[in-house]
C-alpha cells in the first residue's frame, strides 16, 4: 500500500536526523552535537546566592545611579521543575539587566532558540526599552562582534501585556558566518514582570532540501513535494514587478531564501509554530505550504529601509497585491469611504486604537493610502518615509518624520488621500492623479 506523502516526508526526516547522528559520532573533528541543549542549568533548578549556576548577571541598558530593575529566582511559578527565574521592574526603573549564558560553536550554520516566557503588566514607559524576550550574540573567534549598533544580533518576539498561560518561544536563526561563541540573554528592558523557564538553545538537525537559484530566489523544497510548473518563474516576476513599483534598484534588491513545504505539520515540525506560513524579514526567509509568495516579499523588500506603523506595513503588501478579498483594493477603499466608515490615518498610527477597529476596514484603508503616497509623491520619498518615521510608536512620531520627507503634516495628507480617493473611477484599473496634489499647508486654528 501506497503511504501518506506526509508518511514518507516524515520518514525521509527521521532517516536524515538518523544519518546526521552517525556522522557526528564518527567525525574526527569536534562539533556542536545537533539536537542537544547546548545549555546548561536550563531550568534554573541549580542556585547560588540567587543567580542560577552556569548562568550571570549581566547590565543591560541604564547608569548605575537610576533605579535599577529586580531580579531572581521563583519558587512558586515553574514550567518546567520548581524554579523559575524573573526581571521585574517599575515603572520609574532606567538601569535594566540581561541573565546571561555563552556557550561556544563550531561548525554551526543555524540555531534553534526555544523556552517558555510569562508576562505580567509588560509596557513601555518613557526612556524605557522595547526588549522583553531572548535574544542572542554573537562573537568570532578573536572575541569581535558581527553586530556593531544593539547589543544583540538577533532575538525572538517581544513580548507585553499579561499572559495567563506559560508561552513558549520556538525560532531558528541562520547565524553569522564564522562564529565561535555565541551569548544566549534572557531580556526585560519595560516595566512589569517576566518569568523564564525550561530553556534550550540547539543546533537543528540538517533537513534533506533540495534547491533551485534565481537571480533574487533560492528555492528550497522536499524530494516528492516539488514546486508546480510556473510558480519559481512567476515568483521572480512578481519581486521584479514589486521592486520596480517601489523603486528598489538592481544593486538593492535582496535575495531571500523560501521554503515550501508540503503540510502545516512538517512546517510547525520544523520552525515551531503552529501556521501556513512565516517569514522572518531579517533573515529574507519565507517558509510556506504555498508554492508562492505575494504577501511577505514585500515586507522583505522594505525592511531594510525601516518599518511603519503596523497597519501601514501590512497596507503596503496589500497594495502591492493590488487585490482584497479578490476585488481591487482602491475600489474597496472607495466603498468604505462612501459609507463613512474609513478609518482616519491617526486612528491607524496609533497601535491601541487601531486593534479596536475592525480589519476588514483597517486594511484597504492602509493599503489606499500607501498607494495615495507612491503614486502622488512617488516611491522614492515612501522609501524615505520608512527612514524618518522608523518604528513610529505614536501620530506623533509619525507626524515628525513624514513631515520631513513630505513637507506638510500628515493630517493634510489625510484629507488630501480622502479627498482623492473619493474621485477615483474605476474602469478596469484606476490610479491616483499625480497632477492633482496640493501640498499647501491650511493655517492651523
Amino acid at each position: 500500500m501506497k503511504r501518506p506523502q506526509s508518511v514518507r516526508i516524515a520518514a525521509v526526516l527521521l532517516s536524515c536526523l538518523l544519518v546526521a547522528s552517525l556522522v557526528i559520532a564518527g567525525c574526527g573533528e569536534k562539533k556542536t552535537v545537533r539536537g542537544k541543549n547546548l545549555l546548561t542549568n536550563a531550568s534554573f533548578e541549580d542556585v547560588v546566592s540567587g543567580v542560577p549556576v552556569g548562568w550571570e548577571i549581566r547590565p543591560f541598558r541604564g547608569l548605575e545611579t537610576e533605579i535599577p530593575a529586580e531580579w531572581g529566582i521563583d519558587e512558586q511559578q515553574a514550567y518546567d521543575g520548581k524554579r523559575s527565574f524573573y526581571f521585574a521592574a517599575q515603572p520609574e526603573a532606567r538601569r535594566f539587566f540581561v541573565l546571561t549564558q555563552t556557550i561556544e560553536l563550531k561548525g554551526v550554520e543555524r540555531l534553534r532558540v526555544r523556552g517558555a516566557v510569562r508576562t505580567f503588566d509588560v509596557k513601555r514607559g518613557g526612556g524605557q526599552y522595547p526588549q522583553s524576550n531572548f535574544a542572542l550574540t554573537f562573537y568570532d573567534k578573536d572575541g569581535n562582534r558581527f553586530e556593531s549598533m544593539r547589543f544583540y544580533d538577533l532575538k525572538t518576539q517581544a513580548r507585553t501585556g499579561s499572559s495567563r498561560e506559560w508561552i513558549v518561544e520556538d525560532r531558528i536563526f541562520r547565524i553569522p558566518e564564522n562564529t565561535a561563541r555565541v551569548d544566549f540573554h534572557c531580556v526585560l528592558g519595560m516595566e512589569g514582570k517576566m518569568w523564564y523557564d525550561a530553556l534550550s538553545l540547539d543546533v537543528p538537525v540538517d533537513i534533506p532540501w533540495l534547491t533551485r537559484e534565481t537571480k533574487n530566489f533560492t528555492f528550497h523544497w522536499l524530494s516528492g513535494n516539488e514546486y508546480p510548473d510556473g510558480s519559481v518563474e512567476f515568483q521572480q516576476e512578481l519581486f521584479d514587478n514589486y521592486c520596480t513599483r517601489l523603486g528598489i534598484a538592481e544593486a538593492e534588491r535582496p535575495k531571500i531564501d523560501t521554503y515550501f513545504y508540503p503540510d502545516s505539520a512538517t512546517l510547525y515540525a520544523t520552525i515551531g509554530e503552529k501556521t501556513l506560513k512565516k517569514s522572518f524579514w531579517d533573515e529574507r526567509e519565507v517558509h510556506s505550504v504555498y508554492a508562492v509568495d505575494d504577501h511577505e516579499i514585500v515586507h522583505i523588500l522594505t525592511k531594510p529601509y525601516g518599518v511603519l506603523p503596523f497597519a501601514l506595513t501590512e497596507g503596503t503588501a496589500f497594495y502591492m497585491m493590488g487585490d482584497y478579498r479578490g476585488r481591487p483594493v482602491l475600489q474597496v477603499a472607495q466603498e468604505i469611504l462612501q459609507d463613512g466608515n474609513l478609518p482616519d490615518l491617526a486612528a491607524m498610527l496609533e497601535q491601541g486604537v487601531m486593534v479596536r477597529i475592525n480589519p476588514e476596514l483597517v486594511a484597504p484603508a492602509a493599503a489606499s493610502f500607501i498607494g495615495y503616497l507612491i503614486e502622488m509623491y512617488g516611491p522614492k520619498k515612501f522609501l524615505e518615509l520608512h527612514t524618518q518615521a522608523n518604528a513610529a510608536s505614536s501620530p506623533t512620531e509619525f507626524d515628525e518624520g513624514f513631515q520631513r520627507v513630505y513637507g506638510f503634516s500628515a493630517k493634510k495628507a489625510d484629507a488630501e488621500w480622502k479627498a482623492l480617493l473619493r474621485k477615483l473611477k474605476f474602469s478596469g484599473t484606476a490610479a491616483f492623479d499625480s497632477t492633482a496634489a496640493d501640498t499647501t499647508e491650511a493655517p492651523q486654528r
